[in-house]
């Protein structure tokens, strides 16, 4: 087994007074010994380095708007794990002592392909510090930033190639820098550091591998996504999210970031309801992108979220589509199961001129959410309950009662829409059947709902109420 570091060294400067910009590009070996490979015999452990284009161009040599600071070529390389051994990675930039221009003049933008470029940059200097410099053999070094991280596993088999990153690269000088940066010099260099770890699985992931031995908490749902879903009356999935008991409603995937990426990700539910009922709309339409309850579930009451929790959040695509009030109608409600409520909410039928979808923070929970929570009795099982309608579980007592969801105390509110009178949203009232209720009424519970960000960790606990499940980024 063998070790090997490659880093490559990206150096960039620029003259503003001649307008020059000069590029270097070279190899540099963190561990250097004797002889022509540079290598230690302490076990496999090798990220390649490929650039894919052949410099980092600063887009003007003076001061520019981000807009025009990220026009043209980006600066593109990519990192392969080529090793067994899993591996984290940092990216830094760093500056040198020789510089005459302020790492507070430089903004810089980075992005992995497959995510949208950011449309603003941050300041060199606004970067999280590398307090472990001892890997960054940079002569002249000034500071070390962290611009970006991440994890790559490895390969199934020796001298496979495992997981790949590609990051994106923009340097340009901020358009709020005066004359003070005339006829300086701003030289960095882009470096990867990393280290073998054996990485730590997701949040769903961790939900993912309890399935298997508690067929009795966790099912998946067989809709076109395959969810993973806590069912029963009360099983293990308690988690302290904000300081207070959230409980996950499941592993979900293809779940949208609001930037095109599809994402498995899980989705939470607080465990108690706010203080207060609430209107789903004062102004009285169904459309939940301009609904009251919407606006304030993700102004004052997002804001309210401690951190690190708020930034566990993750955006997140809604889907607003509704069933119809009217039995003359195909989408009837009135007939829909589970899966058929599923398939409605992410259709779009709704009423005319209201929203299909809706990108943000914080909802409410789905019918479905409601209706594939069960877990059955033992004379009607699950099964029965997901090709029963949900309009008539108030009269089964074995598929409501087995859904956590249900709590038999006040009604609850729900995301889902009445598509054929726009005044109109889905409850589900105390008898377990689910009803309509106009959308200015102040007469139904609102429990807030919102799927975790992907790179979320369960870092301890047990799922029970005693002892839930930790968080950490």
């Amino acid at each position: 087994m063998k070790l090997k570091y490659k880093i490559l060294m990206a150096i960039i400067a620029v003259s503003i007074g001649l307008c020059l910009m000069i590029y270097q590009s070279y190899a540099l070996w963190v561990v250097t010994l004797s002889g022509q490979e540079n290598i230690v015999e302490v076990g496999c452990f090798n990220i390649e380095f490929i650039e894919n284009t052949s410099s980092i161009a600063l887009s003007n040599s003076y001061p520019v708007s981000d807009e025009k600071g990220m026009s043209g070529e980006a600066y593109s390389f990519t990192i392969t794990n080529k090793c067994t051994v899993d591996s984290a990675y940092q990216v830094t930039l760093n500056t040198l002592n020789a510089n005459t221009m302020g790492d507070d003049k430089v903004k810089y933008v980075i992005y992995k392909d497959g995510e949208s470029k950011p449309s603003v940059g941050s300041l060199v200097n606004s970067a999280p510090i590398n307090a472990d410099k001892g890997n960054i053999t940079v002569t002249d070094l000034k500071e070390s930033y962290i611009i970006a991280s991440g994890e790559l596993k490895g390969a199934a088999e020796e001298n496979g190639t495992g997981e790949s990153h590609t990051y994106n690269v923009y340097l340009w000088i901020d358009e709020s820098a005066g004359n003070e940066v005339e006829n300086t010099r701003f030289e960095a260099s882009i470096n990867i550091v990393n280290a073998s770890t054996k990485i730590q699985p997701t949040a769903a992931e961790t939900i993912e591998a309890l399935a298997e031995a508690n067929p009795e908490q966790l099912a998946y749902d067989e809709t076109s996504d395959n969810n993973l879903r806590y069912i029963g009356a009360n099983p293990n999935n308690y988690v302290s999210f904000n300081n207070e008991l959230w409980r996950i409603i499941g592993v979900f995937n293809n779940i949208d970031n609001g930037s095109g990426t599809k994402e498995t990700r899980l989705k939470i539910i607080r465990n108690e309801a706010i203080n207060e009922q609430k209107a789903w709309d004062t102004a009285g339409t169904n459309d939940w992108s301009r609904a009251s309850l919407q606006e304030e579930l993700n102004t004052s009451y997002l804001n309210s979220i401690q951190s690190p929790y708020k930034e566990m959040i993750g955006s997140t695509i809604w889907n607003l589509g509704g069933l119809s009030s009217s039995s003359s109608d195909s989408n009837y409600y009135g007939t829909a199961t589970s899966s058929t409520w599923y398939s409605y909410e992410r259709g779009t039928t709704v009423y005319d001129g209201s929203s299909i979808a809706w990108t943000g923070s914080i909802g409410i929970m789905y019918a479905s959410d409601y209706g594939y929570a069960t877990s059955g009795g033992s004379t009607i099982d699950r099964a029965t309950c997901l090709t029963t309608e949900l309009y008539s579980w108030g009269n089964i007592e074995e598929c409501k009662e087995n859904s956590w969801l249900y709590t038999g105390k006040t009604a609850q509110r729900f995301l889902d829409v009445d598509s054929s009178n726009n005044n109109y949203v889905f409850v589900l009232p105390v008898s377990g059947t689910i009803g309509r209720s106009n959308v200015t009424l102040v007469n139904s519970e609102v429990s807030p709902a919102l799927y975790l960000s992907s790179n979320v960790k369960i870092t301890g606990g047990e799922g029970s109420e005693s002892n839930p499940f930790t968080l950490s980024l």
